[in-house]
């Protein structure tokens, strides 16, 4: 397993897959789970989040997708219509409590630093947000396959995962497992054995899932030390808690 930070366009690469194509509908079933789609929100994809930002109506919501500096950007959701940006992880542009949902998806694995980009996501998160948080499991063979974006980066056990949310003052609130499916692009395993993998996972080997996701609140009764960055400046495309889109 690598350690290194894997770039943007492998990342899309792998999106664009028939592999990463069954990901994205597996991912996309938990997010759709726990986040049915609402109007008037304030929602944030942060690492390569875009695949599933989808999910939310840019029409009716403020949806964007910050990408990491380490990993590269690419323009989303259309070259007409670009909605993506890079961002510095310990320095997100955004005001304080401006934001209704933060999705994490290949960010937290690859991060630099995890202390300074949670107290980032709980400096941005509104006090009634939440944020959902999808990385390896530690025990599963998606963190082990190297070439998948799963087997790069820091992999996590839902308890390594739960214990960092509360140091860093979350309130974890809904637990889930997913990407049973094997880590392989043969046509036959991905026909004949991932489904039966599939099956056999969710009914009893759930904790080799291919990767872990907690849903997480902000705690909002402690403070918390913010550590001394550059000067933040806030994308104009975020407005004020009190000024948001369609009654939110």
């Amino acid at each position: 397993m690598q350690s290194m930070t894997t770039d943007v366009i492998d990342l899309r690469d792998f999106y664009a897959s028939s592999l990463g194509r069954i990901v994205k509908s597996d991912l996309e079933q938990l997010i759709g789970k726990l986040w049915p789609c609402k109007a008037g929100e304030v929602i944030i994809g942060l690492g390569y989040a875009a695949p599933f930002l989808d999910l939310f109506d840019t029409e009716k919501n403020i949806v964007l997708a910050f990408m990491p500096a380490q990993q590269g950007v690419v323009g989303w959701p259309s070259p007409k219509s670009i909605r993506s940006s890079l961002v510095e992880e310990d320095m997100l542009p955004l005001k304080d409590k401006s934001v209704d949902k933060l999705l994490f998806v290949h960010a937290l694995e690859n991060c630099h630093n995890t202390q300074y980009l949670l107290r980032e996501a709980w400096r941005v998160l509104a006090p009634n947000g939440k944020m959902l948080l999808i990385a390896p499991n530690r025990r599963g063979l998606w963190a082990r396959s190297d070439h998948t974006p799963f087997g790069h980066g820091q992999p996590y056990t839902m308890t390594q995962l739960s214990c960092l949310l509360q140091e860093s003052l979350f309130t974890p609130v809904s637990f889930l497992r997913g990407l049973y499916t094997l880590p392989s692009s043969s046509r036959f395993v991905q026909a004949v054995i991932s489904p039966f993998a599939e099956k056999t996972g969710q009914a009893c080997l759930q904790k080799f899932s291919g990767i872990v996701c907690i849903e997480a609140v902000k705690q909002v009764y402690a403070g918390m030390t913010v550590p001394t960055v550059r000067k933040r400046i806030p994308l104009s495309l975020i407005p004020s808690p009190s000024r948001r889109p369609m009654g939110a």
